[in-house]
């Protein structure tokens, strides 16, 4: 069975909206959504897959200390096992860019729907769970 190590998090602006990003450019559940991140590379922990994934894909700085509210994910698929910390982000310096070519959308939490997130059905889960609780 294959293991996927992930980081990923929810950005929250001032206005209370989350970023989502589309996966177009992606091998895998192609045009779906998702929140930032990605897969921990050799010997990162998941803080540091996290800051070095925003920072690859958003152009943004974050600080290990200002990570909150994480939620551990496991997740079945058919060909892998996902396991994937979710962080919340609130705090970042520099401006969010688009750097991989997908979209980018801020979307309000109640927006924010299994069709927005199809790719990852757990992910829907953690929002309600993160931010709405």
């Amino acid at each position: 069975m294959n293991l996927v190590f992930c980081s990923s998090a929810v950005i929250r602006n001032k206005k209370n909206q989350i970023l989502i990003m589309s996966r177009k450019n992606k091998k895998t559940f192609r045009n779906c959504w998702e929140f930032p991140g990605g897969k921990l590379s050799n010997f990162e922990d998941y803080f540091e897959a996290l800051i070095r994934e925003l920072k690859e894909e958003l152009g943004i700085d974050i600080a290990k200390n200002k990570l909150k509210n994480y939620i551990f994910t496991r997740h079945q698929y058919r060909a892998f096992l996902l396991m994937m910390y979710t962080f919340e982000v609130k705090h970042w310096s520099g401006q969010i860019e688009n750097k991989d070519n997908e979209t980018l959308r801020w979307v309000s939490i109640k927006a924010v729907s299994y069709t927005h997130l199809r790719a990852h059905e757990t992910r829907g889960n953690l929002v309600c769970r993160l931010l709405l609780e």
